[in-house]
C-alpha cells in the first residue's frame, strides 16, 4: 500500500520498483518540487536486510558524490518511521528501453546520446565510481533530448591512484 507521505515528501504516484525498493512521484513539501523517491522495502531475512541497507546507503553515497548534468542528483538520504529512502532528481522523460521499442533513433540521435553517456561515465570513472548496471532501463531521456543516467545501487568505487584506468578497464570487461 502507498504513504501518504514520508517525512517531508507527499507522496503522488508509484513511478516503478526494483531489486531494492519502490520509487514514487513525490512532492517534497518544504522547497515545493517534485522528486523521485526510492524507497528501500525490508524483507524477513535481517541479514539480507542488512546487506541491501548497506547497499542502499552506498548508492546514494557513490551517486551523490557526483555532479554531472546527466547523472541523476541525490538530494538526501534519510530515514523516517524505520523507513530507509533517498530523495533524487525527478527525471521527466522516456526511458531509453521505452524509447527503442517504440520506433528507430535516427543515426545523429544515437551519437548523440552516446557522447552524453561517455562523458557522465567519464565523470564517474574519473573520481573511481563504476555504474555496474547500465542499461537502457536506466537511462532517461528527456523531452529537451537530455541523457540522465539513473539507479548507481549497483555501484563500485575504486580505491586506487589508477581509478579512472581501472574502471574503464572493469565497463569494457562486464
Amino acid at each position: 500500500m502507498m504513504p501518504e507521505s514520508i517525512g517531508r515528501y507527499r507522496i503522488i504516484s508509484r513511478l516503478g520498483a526494483g531489486g531494492m525498493g519502490e520509487v514514487f512521484l513525490a512532492e517534497d513539501q518544504s522547497l515545493g518540487r517534485r522528486v523521485a523517491l526510492k524507497v528501500m522495502m525490508s524483507s524477513n531475512d535481517a541479514v539480507a536486510d542488512d546487506g541491501r541497507q548497506r547497499r542502499f546507503l552506498q548508492e546514494a553515497r557513490l551517486a551523490s558524490a557526483l555532479s554531472h548534468p546527466n547523472i541523476a542528483q541525490i538530494f538526501e538520504i534519510g530515514e523516517e518511521d524505520a523507513v530507509r529512502f533517498i530523495a533524487m532528481e525527478f527525471v521527466d522523460g522516456e526511458p531509453l528501453h521505452h524509447r527503442i521499442q517504440r520506433e528507430p533513433i535516427e543515426p545523429a540521435a544515437v551519437i548523440d546520446i552516446a557522447i552524453q553517456l561517455f562523458d557522465a561515465l567519464e565523470e564517474a570513472h574519473t573520481k573511481g565510481i563504476v555504474h555496474r548496471d547500465l542499461k537502457p532501463s536506466n537511462i532517461m531521456l528527456t523531452g529537451r533530448s537530455r541523457v540522465k543516467i539513473l539507479d548507481f545501487g549497483l555501484a563500485t568505487r575504486l580505491e586506487t591512484s589508477e581509478s579512472a584506468e581501472q574502471a574503464t578497464r572493469l565497463t569494457m570487461d562486464s
